[in-house]
């Protein structure tokens, strides 16, 4: 749950989690103002390195379900995790 002072509102977020596989993350989150977004996180670890290094790919999205005048929004990440 988040205030706004400069507009006097709450806004209640709820989201959730889920591990498909040891490397592969699903988040999804949806707020009272109709803003849902979900995202997909996978690594990938080199099965033959001294270091554990994994690469990550997070491709994300957001949709604002209760004005149909805004546009959409996605993302993709690349990230290094030594």
């Amino acid at each position: 749950m988040t205030h706004s002072f400069s507009t006097n509102e709450n806004t209640i977020t709820i989201g959730t989690q889920h591990a498909l596989d040891p490397l592969t993350m699903v988040k999804i989150r949806v707020n009272n103002a109709g803003k849902a977004s979900a995202l997909i996180q996978h690594q990938w670890r080199h099965p033959n390195s001294l270091y554990t290094v994994y690469l990550g790919l997070i491709v994300s999205g957001e949709v604002v379900t209760k004005s149909i005048d805004m546009s959409a929004k996605a993302g993709l990440a690349l990230a290094l995790k030594p």
